[in-house]
């Protein structure tokens, strides 16, 4: 995803700084090549870390769940899970620590550590506590945006391209959002695909708490609120974009109502499993849409 965002984006943006002159948003990043690699390869550590540690949490009821994915205890030891998991968060948070000088910015260091607490927090118990564990994901793969912004776009914002900055910032702070209610809808729809292990083992979820139909009107009206969103955004920014206007259309919001109505339709476990695979697709083609948007204004 952030690959996405600097190469398939950000580095083919631009725009004419308060002088007048032409200039490219590439000369006006923070990080180079190397070090964006950094923060990408510091993200996926902590992520891959907090995958780790649920796993190590969950190993008991992922048995019942999803017995075919059971790594911990199948193909590593609960010791070799934990020092990979240190190991990770260690790689992770150090690389933080490092690109914030880099930036001159040593505070938003933080950033990582927060990151791999709410990950940790998240498996060890706060994922028990409906809704909230579920906005947590979300909340992460939002900030998986965000720190872009932190991290490679603010430290060089100067007058000459603060109006340009700021624009982008606004756009990358709508694919925030629409990360944030994909996620959780496709964590809501999780609670479900997952009911029989949790309600053995009386883990407390939307779906073990309040029943799978209220789990299911919850998924179905955060997906609702997003094709608002989509919607809202298509006709405020894209109606003279055909390209991208079309794109959004055919890629997002006709995938996101199928997904709606299969929702609605959903009684097995295997609807589950499909329902949760088609949001996972549907977050690449949203993340791809920024490439089309760029591609279709500049050569259209």
């Amino acid at each position: 995803m952030q690959l996405i965002v600097r190469y398939g984006f950000l580095n083919h943006i631009d725009f004419r700084d308060a002088m007048g002159e032409q200039q490219s948003l590439s000369n006006w990043q923070s990080l180079a090549d190397w070090q964006y690699g950094l923060m990408v390869l510091a993200t996926i550590c902590i992520m891959a870390g907090g995958y780790v540690i649920n796993n190590i949490f969950d190993r008991d009821i992922d048995l019942v769940n999803k017995p075919e994915n059971v790594v911990v205890g199948t193909y590593i030891t609960e010791k070799t899970a934990y020092n990979l998991y240190f190991a990770l968060n260690i790689i992770g948070v150090g690389i933080g620590f490092y690109l914030s000088r880099v930036i001159q910015h040593p505070s938003f260091a933080g950033a990582f550590i927060i990151c791999s607490v709410l990950l940790y927090a998240y498996s060890n118990g706060l994922k028990q506590i409906p809704f909230l564990g579920n906005a947590v994901i979300g909340l992460l793969a939002a900030f998986s945006i965000i720190i872009i912004i932190f991290f490679d776009l603010y430290p060089s914002m100067y007058d000459g391209n603060a109006d340009t900055m700021k624009r982008i910032y606004s756009i990358l702070l709508d694919y925030a959002i629409f990360a944030f209610i994909l996620h959780f809808a496709r964590e809501i729809i999780k609670t479900i695909e997952d009911f029989e292990g949790d309600n053995e083992y009386g883990i407390t979820t939307v779906a073990t708490s309040y029943g799978t139909n209220i789990a299911k009107y919850v998924s179905l009206v955060a997906i609702a609120g997003l094709i608002v969103f989509l919607s809202y955004y298509i006709f405020a920014n894209l109606t003279h974009n055909n390209y991208a206007f079309g794109y959004f259309i055919v890629f997002m919001i006709a995938p996101l109502l199928f997904c709606a109505f299969k929702l609605w339709k959903a009684e097995a476990k295997q609807d589950f499993t499909f329902l949760s695979k088609l949001l996972k697709l549907i977050m690449l083609t949203t993340i791809l849409s920024l490439v089309v948007i760029l591609v279709s204004m500049k050569y259209a």
